[in-house]
């Protein structure tokens, strides 16, 4: 996170806090365990106060799945959207890249070609 720019910020009361650089996102850890029911870790997309969309890990959850899913935050893996699917108030955070001709997955039950004749060989 820190290397794709990402604010971080420690805390006293036990949490640390990693911000996107433009404001719009954020992951929150509560490393100090207490009595508190509160997640340990949290994310979210959009503004703190008002997120589009949020996810909450326990201390239950094993760290390769939390490191997974905060890997997936930072990629640069480009997605397909169309306009109606980005909110209006975070557009212009977007990067916009030209779509690649990359063609569908075929489809894996179909029998390759069968390989060329040897040249030479008389039929």
């Amino acid at each position: 996170m820190l290397t794709r720019g990402w604010s971080h910020g420690v805390k006293t009361d036990g949490t640390q806090t990693f911000l996107t650089p433009e404001g719009l996102g954020g992951v929150r850890h509560r490393y100090a365990t207490g009595a508190s029911s509160e997640p340990s870790w949290r994310a979210w997309g959009g503004y703190p106060s008002e997120p589009h969309w949020a996810a909450r890990f326990s201390f239950g959850t094993p760290t390769t799945l939390v490191a997974a899913f905060t890997a997936s935050l930072i990629s640069t893996e480009p997605l397909r959207r169309t306009v109606q699917d980005v909110p209006t108030q975070t557009r212009r955070a977007l990067y916009v890249a030209t779509a690649t001709g990359r063609q569908p997955h075929s489809n894996p039950s179909v029998a390759p070609l069968p390989p060329a004749p040897a040249s030479g060989h008389a039929r």
